[in-house]
């Protein structure tokens, strides 16, 4: 017999937490454990329950704000015919599964929950031939080993998301003694794949008395971004209170969101009385074609009459088509606190537009990330953005400088064009310039880059730019999306779904990033979350001006507009951290110890950073990283070798969050 042919029965035996409808499956590096894939994962088998243990931590989840139903703490286990010698790595991840009814199909899975500690669990032959009965017998804990524990949530596998979201002062009722009240809101899900499931009766009971929708599998969760509820949580029966100018989320996930509408109940909050029902409204999925809109729809009175309206923004997080994402590792929600600052060259060594000392080098183009690599940056951040024949292109604006000759005089002007409305081709050929020349006049050196070598050229292309970089070097990549400004000026007008933008920047780097530390960002809130939720690798960091409104006019979403709704909204979406104007965090520093108390990374950014005794501040303070200019700040930007830690086939593509503490 040789040692390929050694076959064992191996006993997965693991004590979980879960909720009813979800199940326990392990998942690895060979085709027995599914090759790392959640759909061909082995699903394990329930054992028994730790009643005593689930007390506990139903206490404590009950503390927290009732995030999610109550638990039961189960061991789950199953026994898997393993061959060969070979060490095998796995990892325990909780789920819910719908088997497909089709042969030609795959069973649908929703990933809740998975173990990502950066190493993953090893299964070693040696030593189970040691011992075997020791191993069997052993109870492993949920996300626990190695002396670490680390799980994070699941990302959009074969099912979409829905938010629904009501903030600012949405709601105007037309009877004055509705106007000045406090309302509590509750949303239900109206699933028209059972709207067979309701008898006669009931249906003829709705055209006299206004009645409950008909029960469906999809559950809505409601956040608040405040210190109440950040978290996903349950609703109670009459529905959680709004008050004016804050920011609630209903969440909702479902495998066919075109079937999918929603039904919202108003009660009128009072203190130490029951919650009055006043009223009720729909979104219904006809209201829901588009990636994100805003709805303005009737509130309908109980006596069928309308009594006033509100207005509801929503977001559908679709998964990404085709995109094949493994469970091997994630850095998602990694970060080692205690290392060092990190240096980010931003858009390479610098601005070379606008600002007072400009880069010698173009920003964006593959010699300034290079050359910045070379002076030892560990990250690059870099703009990226869409062209018309959808190809993502490095470059921070939204518009470019056309030139053009009039026909008399033979003077050359510019013409202000979209980058969304020339292709690739047009981008890299044409006579362009940056748009701040035509507010300039400035016609000085209008061919200077003709004789420019190509990767000093703008417009690379974002695989490009992966294969041009040296691979050590990290890549800060923000994800440039058009925003509606205070003062009613928009950045870009009819500009791309934002399923499908995102969708075809993730497809880039999925392919091409090897093993590349990569973290996004995005001033865009609702880009952070199509990014996190579509693939479940790497980062995310909200950018934000915070309370700035002397350099950049404010975005007009709350979720941009202060750090602290910055800190809530990252909390609530699960992103690493955020990326805040330094400017900001020098009027409030204590806003520092607020971030990190959230257990969030910090990245800081602007032109106050490109001051020695700037950045030597920030670093005392503890930011986590910092983005400047300048070729003179070389003598900062040292290679830091010992900031990733993991073996060499563990290398981190992304970045590392704190490894002792459970998201």
């Amino acid at each position: 017999m040789t040692m390929m042919s050694v076959t064992f029965e191996v006993m997965f035996r693991v004590e979980a937490e879960v909720e009813s409808g979800e199940v326990v499956c392990v998942v690895g590096d060979c085709d027995r454990l599914g090759n790392w894939d959640p759909h061909h994962a082995v699903v394990l088998s329930r054992e028994s329950s730790i009643p005593g243990q689930c007390r506990k931590n139903n206490q404590q989840m009950e503390n927290r704000c009732d995030k999610e139903n109550r638990k039961t703490c189960d061991v789950w286990r199953k026994k898997v015919k393993l061959c060969g010698m070979k060490n095998y790595n796995y990892r325990y991840f909780v789920c819910q599964i719908i088997e497909s009814d089709s042969e030609f199909t795959e069973r649908t899975v929703k990933v809740i929950r998975w173990e990502t500690n950066i190493l993953p669990r090893v299964f070693s032959p040696a030593d189970y031939m040691k011992d075997p009965g020791k191993y069997d017998a052993e109870i492993m804990k949920f996300g626990e080993y190695g002396g670490k524990n680390h799980v994070t949530n699941g990302w959009l596998t074969d099912q979409s998301e829905i938010h629904i979201r009501i903030h600012g002062n949405p709601i105007r009722m037309w009877k004055p003694k509705y106007r000045k009240q406090t309302y509590r809101i509750k949303c239900t899900p109206l699933d028209q794949r059972y709207k067979d499931h309701l008898d006669e009766d009931e249906e003829e009971d709705e055209w006299g008395t206004h009645v409950s929708p008909p029960s469906t599998f999809t559950k809505v969760l409601v956040s608040t971004l405040d210190e109440r509820h950040i978290n996903h949580c349950v609703q109670s029966e009459s529905g959680t209170i709004f008050e004016a100018g804050s920011y609630m989320i209903f969440t909702a996930e479902t495998t066919e969101p075109e079937s999918l509408g929603f039904q919202f109940d108003f009660y009128v909050n009072q203190e130490g009385v029951t919650p009055k029902h006043i009223g009720y409204c729909y979104l219904l999925p006809v209201d829901l074609k588009k990636s994100n809109d805003t709805k303005t729809v009737p509130i309908t009175g109980l006596n069928h009459k309308p009594i006033g309206q509100i207005d509801l923004d929503y977001l559908t997080v679709k998964p990404v088509p085709g995109l094949d994402l493994k469970m091997d590792v994630s850095y998602q929600n990694y970060w080692k606190f205690e290392r060092k600052s990190l240096d980010v060259g931003h858009r390479g060594m610098g601005s070379s537009y606008k600002h007072k000392k400009l880069a010698a080098v173009r920003e964006n183009t593959v010699q300034s990330l290079q050359d910045a690599a070379n002076h030892g940056a560990d990250y690059v951040e870099f703009d990226v953005q869409l062209s018309r024949d959808m190809i993502p292109v490095i470059y921070h604006d939204f518009h470019v400088a056309i030139t053009y000759r009039k026909k008399k005089r033979g003077e050359l002007e510019f013409y202000q064009a979209s980058v969304k409305d020339l292709k690739l081709s047009e981008l890299q050929s044409m006579k362009l310039a940056h748009a701040s020349r035509i507010s300039d006049n400035d016609r000085d050196d209008i061919h200077e880059d003709d004789i420019d070598p190509t990767d000093l050229q703008p417009f690379p292309t974002l695989e490009r730019v992966f294969e041009a970089v040296n691979p050590a070097t990290g890549f800060n990549i923000e994800i440039k999306y058009p925003q509606e400004k205070v003062n009613g000026e928009f950045e870009e007008i009819n500009f791309y779904d934002r399923n499908k933008y995102v969708d075809i920047i993730l497809r880039v780097v999925m392919r091409t990033a090897g093993h590349r530390r990569v973290v996004f960002s995005s001033f865009d809130p609702d880009i952070c979350i199509l990014v996190q939720r579509k693939q479940n690798k790497y980062p995310t960091l909200l950018l934000t001006n915070g309370e700035d409104v002397e350099k950049y006019v404010p975005y007009l979403d709350l979720r941009t507009r202060s750090i602290d709704m910055a800190i809530y909204f990252a909390t609530f979406s699960n992103l690493l951290g955020i990326d805040v104007l330094t400017s900001t965090l020098f009027r409030n520093m204590d806003k520092i110890e607020k971030v990190k108390e959230a257990k969030l990374v910090l990245f800081c950014w602007g032109e106050d950073n490109n001051d020695s005794n700037a950045i030597n501040t920030l670093k005392q303070k503890g930011v986590d990283g910092i983005i400047y200019d300048r070729t003179l700040m070389s003598n900062h930007w040292q290679v830091k070798s010992e900031i990733f830690e993991a073996p060499a086939t563990y290398r981190p593509n992304g970045l590392s969050r704190s490894d002792s503490s459970s998201s």
